[in-house]
């Protein structure tokens, strides 16, 4: 019996490896740029709105993706952490992607905003990110992120927590 549960657990296991390293592969790494000059920022965007209740909320990130642009982005997180609303134009989109990520932890100072370029350099979308107080994460920067285009023309988003910020919530829960 323990035998056949140890088998059946490994198994399973080798199976999820492969499902979620098949789901990342393939894929073409993208660029970002910082920008500085909001109003350049113009058309009309799926706004996308992400935050993991872990953590005190620290990997809340908001997306602008451009519409009509052949690409879609697709945040790699649980459904229920990001919500869509479609054909927001520009700058609305950004007043609510910054009063979005600027409502999720107290530690929030300002925004950062990127471009998100496709192979060819063309911007697909925008990235709204949030910068904390030095003081309380030891950075204020304290997210990753990844850009991967798939075959389908679909933008896969990896987002991860600074890995010194994870150890530091991690170590003080012990």
């Amino acid at each position: 019996m323990k035998n056949s549960f140890s088998k059946l657990f490994w198994a399973s296991f080798l199976a999820a490896v492969i499902v979620i390293a098949s789901g990342c592969a393939g894929g073409k790494a993208l660029r970002t740029q910082v920008i500085q000059d909001q109003g350049q920022i113009t058309g009309t965007f799926t706004l996308i709105l992400c935050s993991d209740m872990e953590y005190d909320s620290l990997e809340t990130l908001a997306f602008l993706s451009l519409e009509g642009s052949g690409y879609t982005l697709s945040p790699y997180m649980a459904s229920f952490d990001c919500g869509k609303t479609n054909s927001v134009s520009g700058q609305n989109a950004l007043q609510e992607a910054i009063s979005f990520i600027s409502s999720k932890n107290p530690n929030y100072e300002q925004p950062e905003i990127r471009e998100i370029y496709d192979q060819a350099g063309k911007v697909v979308g925008y990235e709204v990110r949030p910068l904390y107080a030095p003081m309380a994460y030891g950075i204020s920067d304290v997210l990753s992120t990844g850009y991967f285009l798939m075959s389908d023309g679909n933008i896969r988003v990896i987002i991860n927590l600074s890995g010194q910020v994870k150890d530091e919530f991690e170590g003080s829960s012990r």
